[in-house]
C-alpha cells in the first residue's frame, strides 16, 4: 500500500479544522489564547490552524511569484504580546521559516502577514528596508534606541505598520512631519 505524504495529510486536517472552527474563530482563539500564555507545541488547534492558514494565503497571493528581486515583507506575531517583524527577503518562504521557527521558541506564533511583489534587486530592496526600518521606529516610537535598527516592533498594530510599509513615501513624510512637530 502507498504511503500517503505527510504534506497531503496535512492539508486535509488543516482544511477539515478551517471548515469545522472557521478562520475568523480560529484566529480570535488563538490570539487570547496566546496572549492568556499558550506554550509551545502549541496544543491549541485554533494557533496551530491560524499560523497555517496565514502561511498557505502568503503563497498563494504572492504578488508576481513567477519574477525575481527582492521583496519586502511584515508578519504579525502573538504571543503574550504582539510582535511585529519588517524586513526584505529574496526567498519569502525559506525567511518565514526562519523567523516563524524562531518566533515560536519564544513562544509567539504567526497570525498576520503581508509580503509586496519584488521591489528591485535584493540590494535595492535591503536599502529601502533600512530606509523604512528608520522611519519606522521615529513614527511609531519617536527614536532609534541606542542608535540601532531594529526590524521587531512590540507592542504595534500589525494593520498600522503593513500600511506605512506598503507605502514608504507617506511614511516618510509621516517622518518629516514628527521631526518638524518637535
Amino acid at each position: 500500500m502507498p504511503r500517503i505524504p505527510e504534506q497531503i495529510i496535512r492539508e486535509v486536517i488543516m482544511a477539515k479544522w478551517a471548515e469545522e472552527i472557521g478562520p475568523e474563530a480560529a484566529r480570535a482563539k488563538a490570539i487570547s489564547a496566546l496572549q492568556a500564555g499558550a506554550v509551545p507545541p502549541w496544543q491549541q488547534t485554533e494557533i496551530r490552524l491560524t499560523s497555517y492558514l496565514v502561511r498557505k494565503r502568503l503563497r498563494e497571493e504572492l504578488p508576481e511569484p513567477d519574477k525575481e528581486g527582492g521583496r519586502l515583507y511584515v508578519l504579525g506575531f502573538q504571543g503574550l504580546r504582539a510582535v511585529v517583524k519588517v524586513g526584505s527577503t529574496g526567498s519569502p518562504e525559506r525567511q518565514f521559516d526562519k523567523y516563524e521557527t524562531q518566533a515560536r521558541n519564544l513562544g509567539y506564533a504567526l497570525v498576520d502577514g503581508w509580503v509586496s511583489a519584488p521591489v528591485g534587486t535584493r540590494s535595492e530592496a535591503y536599502r529601502l528596508e533600512s530606509m523604512i526600518l528608520t522611519n519606522l521606529h521615529h513614527v511609531l516610537n519617536g527614536h532609534i534606541d541606542g542608535g540601532r535598527i531594529f526590524e521587531w516592533f512590540h507592542g504595534h498594530d500589525f494593520e498600522r505598520i503593513r500600511q506605512l510599509v506598503e507605502d514608504p513615501t507617506a511614511l516618510f513624510h509621516l517622518t518629516l512631519e514628527r521631526a518638524l512637530e518637535r
